[in-house]
């Protein structure tokens, strides 16, 4: 069975493996993939407006489904106050539903992009309207900048802070127990390095070049106790199977398996 974990201060109670649908929609197998992920206990799935098809997937599993038994994270790449109000809109009648359980801004990565969501009229305090109307539940951030992050952290704005974190990059580690004293959510994006890379190292393994895999990588995020949910990005059902293999069964790495994982991804680098 899938270990859960607390989601920061949303209560909500997410497994810790839980599913990045970005890509999902681009293959035949999208439905099926999704489909088993949730069968085998994963309850935390994540999209955005951008994610072409993602939303409108996930919206047919939740109509053919005939329940909700899984919380939907998404995203609005809007800057502005009403543009974030409109992607809420889209968002409900895409998926589907009358209550979206964390609506999140989308990569705010620079000071540019920071400086307009947290004006007035900005697109956090569309969310924040769109909270108060009880469209959303909570609200979240994205970013690839360590200094933003830092800031949404301190600012108490938001529920959860999405960032990248793996054994190939620890930039953001730092972050993570700033958000556990805030008790903010932590979700991990890209835990096993990105599709590309995964797929570079399944190669490599098959011509026996180095001894890390995928599941090494899912352990080594898993292994922190602060995170809150890892996201990798699924889109075939041989995929979901290994990963939930894993979750199922891991043992914490302790420092020095730490110390190898990452030794051995810094050679593919």
């Amino acid at each position: 069975m899938l270990k859960k974990r607390r989601l920061g201060r949303t209560n909500l109670m997410v497994t810790e493996l839980g599913f990045g649908a970005m890509d999902t929609p681009q293959v035949e197998e999208g439905y099926t993939t999704l489909e088993l992920a949730l069968d085998l206990g994963v309850n935390f799935v994540d999209t955005a407006r951008e994610y072409e098809g993602s939303e409108y997937l996930i919206g047919r599993m939740l109509r053919e489904r005939g329940k909700k038994d899984f919380y939907v994270a998404t995203k609005t790449f809007s800057r502005t106050r009403d543009g974030s109000q409109y992607d809420v809109d889209r968002s409900l009648r895409v998926l589907g539903t009358d209550l979206i359980d964390l609506y999140q801004l989308h990569d705010i990565s620079s000071e540019e992009a920071w400086n307009q969501v947290m004006s007035d009229g900005g697109a956090l305090e569309g969310l924040q309207i769109a909270k108060f109307r009880g469209l959303i539940s909570h609200i979240g951030i994205s970013s690839h900048d360590l200094k933003i992050l830092e800031k949404a952290i301190i600012s108490q704005e938001f529920d959860t802070v999405m960032l990248e974190y793996s054994a190939f990059y620890q930039e953001m580690e730092e972050l993570i127990p700033l958000a556990r004293e805030a008790d903010i959510g932590v979700i991990v994006m890209r835990p096993l390095g990105g599709s590309g890379r995964t797929s570079s190292i399944r190669a490599r393994i098959s011509r026996g070049e180095v001894s890390l895999t995928p599941a090494m990588l899912l352990q080594y995020v898993l292994s922190h106790p602060d995170i809150s949910v890892a996201i990798p990005g699924v889109r075939y059902p041989d995929r979901v199977k290994e990963n939930i293999k894993l979750a199922e069964s891991y043992n914490s790495f302790d420092e020095f398996q730490r110390q190898r994982c990452c030794e051995e991804a810094f050679k593919l680098i």
